[in-house]
């Protein structure tokens, strides 16, 4: 008896689980074909900064990002800094892969890129992503692991 018990409490938590869970459909084909101008990219940065340089790091940073966010085809640009505080990730939502590709030409991106080659322990990691969109950013709900939290340049 005790068995059938635990059997139709686990059935109970099943149920639940499946009700919870999300359902997602698949797009239709049209929907992928419209060209390579309709992704949103998504630029993830890590980067290693030397503990010396935190300062001229921070500096840098808040620039860049008050002046990537203020271009016309950046959806979203934020910075997240890890728990030994040294380590940050930046995040950069563009319209177009082509709009991206003119911001790493622009005078304050290659100056931030220098800043970079001089302050890292290590080499930084540049990682893009595409995702089918239009050209308004759908809202995004990220969870943070133990300990890491948002972090705003302009809080320095």
């Amino acid at each position: 008896m005790q068995w059938r018990l635990q059997v139709n409490r686990l059935q109970e938590l099943i149920d639940q689980l499946e009700c919870k869970a999300p359902r997602l459909e698949p797009l239709h084909e049209e929907v992928l074909t419209k060209g390579p101008d309709s992704h949103i990219l998504v630029a993830q940065r890590q980067v290693q900064v030397a503990e010396e340089a935190l300062q001229d790091f921070h500096r840098a940073l808040r620039c860049y990002v008050d002046f990537t966010g203020a271009q016309t085809h950046c959806l979203h640009v934020s910075a997240q800094k890890m728990l030994d505080n040294a380590s940050f990730t930046l995040y950069e939502f563009w319209q177009d892969e082509a709009s991206w590709r003119r911001h790493q030409q622009s005078a304050c991106s290659k100056a931030f890129q220098r800043i970079l080659i001089d302050h890292l322990r290590a080499p930084d990691t540049l990682t893009t992503v595409f995702f089918p969109g239009v050209l308004q950013l759908p809202i995004l709900s990220i969870a943070l692991g133990p300990g890491e939290g948002q972090w705003a340049p302009d809080g320095l």
